[in-house]
């Protein structure tokens, strides 16, 4: 077998791993412990940090699944925007009927969730997100807190894919060359 079709064949087999190894991607899984609930009822209260973005989105493409351990919490996912109208705003001036609210039932909510069992997935967009969360109904004592746990599935993205193929049809073109 000649040199040439040697690494053209070695950049077909490299570029179908980098394909099966995209598609099953990997997992991150954590947890933030101890973290304070609110004690307002009805309200949003956010995280000071937003969300790490995922810039490679072009290449890479990220699942977020978080799960808690009580079930008298709601969590949400919202954007820059909405966290600051909801911190801009007083406690007493929400209308919890409403879909702008500030609650577990907001519109604006990227995702959200009241059952610590089952959490809430979301599919990681663009841009600068928040993790808020509240309570449904009643008023939880001081000190209580929660404890979070998450799971972030990375995968190859549409770019990475056409970029493994470009890979794969440049090998078999690099196996033709005399």
């Amino acid at each position: 077998m000649r040199k040439q079709e040697k690494i053209g064949y070695g950049l077909v087999v490299l570029a179908g791993l980098l394909m099966v190894a995209g598609s099953l991607g990997f997992v991150i899984e954590g947890e933030v412990n101890e973290v304070p609930t609110p004690n307002v009822p009805e309200r949003t209260f956010f995280a000071d940090e937003p969300l790490p973005e995922n810039g490679l989105r072009t290449f890479i493409s990220a699942s977020l699944t978080l799960k808690w351990d009580r079930d008298d919490i709601y969590v949400v996912i919202v954007d820059e925007d909405k966290k600051n109208t909801c911190d801009a705003t007083p406690p007493g001036l929400f209308n919890a009927g409403s879909p702008t609210a500030c609650t577990a039932y907001d519109g604006d909510a990227l995702a959200g969730g009241d059952d610590g069992s089952k959490g809430l997935s979301w599919d990681v967009q663009p841009g600068v997100h928040y993790v808020g969360l509240g309570t449904e109904g009643k008023a939880l004592p001081a000190g209580t807190e929660v404890n979070v746990f998450y799971e972030v599935q990375l995968q190859a993205g549409f770019v990475a894919y056409f970029l493994f193929a470009l890979l794969g049809m440049a090998g078999f073109a690099y196996t033709r060359v005399e």
